[in-house]
C-alpha cells in the first residue's frame, strides 16, 4: 500500500476542523448562492409579477429574520401604496426612514402620500425637502420642486431654512423627523399633581436640593433586541427631552409620569453629537422644568440626578459638580460624582434651586464617581434649533398661529437666535400683526446687524406695508452692501432707485 503523503495526512487531520467551521454556515437560513432564493428575493419576484399577497408573505418572513431590512419594508410600502392602503403604506415608509433617514425614495413616496392623499402639508413639505437635499439630481427632483413651490410659495419674503444661513449657522447634526402631532394646541388639562418634597438625607449638604419632580419621566422603548429604559423630563407643553441613543434604537417609545400615567411618544428630532432627542406626547398639562440661566456650573456645586436607573421609577441621587466643563471628542460635558446607572441617561441634573444644569449622559464603566452630563447651554441650543426648524416647517405650510408659538418657544429657549426672530417677523407679517412683525425684525438685526435677509425682509415690510420709504431705503442699501451678488440684489436696487427718484 502506498504511504500517505504529508499533504494527505495534513488534510485528513484538518478535515474535522474544516467541517466544524462549515457547520455554522450550513445552519443558516436559505442562502442564495447554494440552495435557493431568500425570502426577500422571493418577495421581489412576486412583486415584479404583481402577486402582491404572495409578495407580502415573503417580505414579512424576511422581516421576521431581520426587522430592520429596509428593502423589505420599502417594498411593503410600495405594495400598500398600489393597493390604496395609504395608512399602511405610510407606516411602512416611516419605519424605513426611521431606520435609514437618508432613504430618499421613501421620503419621496411619503411626500406624495401626505400631499395628495392625506392633505398634510407639513409632512409633505418636510419629506419633499429631505428628498431634494438627498437626491437633487434625481429625475423626479423637478416634480418635487414644483409641488414644493405650490405648497410653500409666498411672494416677497425670506424665511431662513432649518440648517441655518450664512449669517448664522445652526446645529448641523440635528435630525428633524418631521413627525408632529396635529393640532399642536394645548388642550384643557390639569397640571400633574405635585409630589411631596424629596426628603434630604441626613449626611447631605444643607444646601442640597429638596425638590419635587413630577416633570421627570421614565422612557420605555421597544427595540428589535428587546426593551430599553431611560429617563427624560418635560421642557414644554407636550415636549419631553430624552436620550438620543434610546430614541434612535427604539421603534416604539412610551413615557411614564410619576403618577403612573403612560403616553405614547413620537420622536421630533435627534442630535447624535449631543446624544439628545426631543419627543412629543399628547398630554400637555405638565409644567416644564426650567434651565439654569448661567452658562456654566461651578466646581463643588451640589447637584441631584433624577431618573429611572434600572427601571426604578423616579429615583434621586446626589453629588457635586467635579469639573464645570470638559471636552470629550468635540462634545462639551459636565463632570459630576453623582451616582449614575443604566436608565439614568436623558434625565436632568438639577441644582439646589431645582433648575436643570445638565442632561445625564452616563458614567465611565471602569471608574466610580465619574459621570458626565450635557451642559445646560448646549441643551438650550438644541431645543432652540429644533423649535426653530419645526416652526419654520409650519410657516412654510401656512399654519401661522402654530408656527408663531414654536418660533416664540425657540427665542425663549435660545435668545441669541437671529434667524428665529427673522422668521417670527415673517409669520407675524403674514398674520397682519404689523407691530409684532416690526419688533421681531428689529430684534433679529439687534442680535446680528449683518443679517442680510433680515434687512431684505424689513426693507420690503417698510416699503410695501408701513409705507416708510426712508427706512425701507436704509435696509435696501444694507442688503445690497451685504449681498451684492445675490440674485435679488438687482431687484432690490431697482426698488431703491424708485424710492430715491421720488425724493
Amino acid at each position: 500500500m502506498k504511504p500517505f503523503s504529508k499533504k494527505t495526512i495534513l488534510s485528513r487531520l484538518l478535515f474535522p476542523f474544516i467541517l466544524l467551521a462549515l457547520l455554522p454556515a450550513c445552519s443558516r437560513q436559505i442562502r442564495p448562492d447554494s440552495v435557493g432564493p431568500t425570502h426577500l428575493e422571493e418577495g421581489l419576484i412576486a412583486y415584479d409579477q404583481n402577486q402582491y399577497d404572495e409578495a407580502i408573505k415573503h417580505l414579512d418572513a424576511a422581516l421576521k429574520l431581520d426587522p430592520q431590512n429596509t428593502e423589505a419594508l420599502f417594498r411593503k410600502g410600495a405594495i400598500y401604496q398600489k393597493q390604496n392602503k395609504t395608512d399602511e403604506a405610510i407606516a411602512a415608509y416611516r419605519e424605513v426612514v426611521r431606520i435609514d433617514p437618508n432613504h430618499f425614495k421613501a421620503h419621496y413616496n411619503l411626500a406624495n402620500l401626505y400631499s395628495y392623499e392625506k392633505a398634510n402639508n407639513v409632512q409633505a413639505i418636510f419629506h419633499y425637502r429631505r428628498f431634494l437635499s438627498l437626491a437633487p439630481a434625481h429625475p423626479l427632483a423637478g416634480k418635487a420642486q414644483t409641488r414644493l413651490a405650490e405648497l410653500t410659495e409666498v411672494p416677497g419674503d425670506k424665511l431662513a431654512q432649518g440648517k441655518g444661513t450664512s449669517e448664522e449657522e445652526g446645529q448641523g447634526d440635528i435630525h428633524l423627523t418631521g413627525e408632529m402631532m396635529v393640532p399642536a394646541v394645548p388642550p384643557a388639562a390639569p397640571v400633574l399633581p405635585v409630589a411631596p418634597p424629596i426628603p434630604t438625607p441626613g449626611n447631605a449638604s444643607p444646601e442640597a436640593p429638596a425638590v419635587s419632580f413630577p416633570q421627570v419621566v421614565c422612557v420605555h422603548g421597544d427595540t428589535p433586541q428587546g426593551k430599553n429604559e431611560g429617563s427624560g423630563f418635560v421642557v414644554g407643553p407636550g415636549y419631553i427631552l430624552a436620550s438620543g441613543h434610546q430614541a434612535n434604537q427604539a421603534n416604539r417609545l412610551e413615557v411614564q409620569f410619576q403618577d403612573g400615567s403612560v403616553y405614547a411618544a413620537s420622536v421630533l428630532s435627534v442630535s447624535a453629537a449631543l446624544d439628545l432627542a426631543l419627543l412629543q406626547i399628547s398630554y400637555q398639562g405638565a409644567e416644564p422644568l426650567s434651565f439654569v440661566s448661567a452658562n456654566t456650573a461651578k466646581t463643588g456645586e451640589p447637584v441631584m440626578a433624577v431618573g429611572c436607573p434600572f427601571g426604578l421609577n423616579h429615583s434621586a441621587s446626589q453629588g457635586i459638580i467635579s469639573a464645570p466643563e470638559r471636552t470629550m471628542g468635540d462634545r462639551p460635558v459636565l463632570q459630576t460624582d453623582v451616582a449614575i446607572n443604566p436608565g439614568n441617561s436623558g434625565g436632568p441634573l438639577l441644582n439646589r434651586q431645582g433648575e436643570v444644569v445638565g442632561v445625564v449622559l452616563g458614567m465611565l464603566p471602569e471608574a466610580r464617581g465619574i459621570a458626565f452630563a450635557v451642559p445646560s447651554r448646549e441643551v438650550r441650543r438644541f431645543l432652540g434649533e429644533t423649535f426653530f426648524q419645526m416652526g419654520t416647517l409650519l410657516a412654510e405650510a401656512k399654519r401661522y398661529p402654530e408656527a408663531s408659538d414654536l418660533l416664540i418657544q425657540s427665542t425663549r429657549t435660545w435668545p441669541p437666535s437671529a434667524k428665529a426672530y427673522n422668521n417670527l417677523g415673517e409669520v407675524y407679517r403674514r398674520m397682519k400683526e404689523t407691530k409684532k412683525a416690526e419688533q421681531a425684525y428689529a430684534k433679529a438685526l439687534e442680535i446680528n446687524p449683518k443679517y442680510a435677509d433680515a434687512h431684505y425682509n424689513i426693507g420690503t415690510f417698510y416699503d410695501s406695508i408701513l409705507r416708510n420709504p426712508q427706512k425701507a431705503a436704509f435696509h435696501y442699501r444694507r442688503y445690497i452692501e451685504l449681498k451684492p451678488t445675490s440674485p435679488e440684489a438687482v431687484q432690490v436696487g431697482q426698488w431703491l432707485a424708485a424710492i430715491e427718484a421720488k425724493k
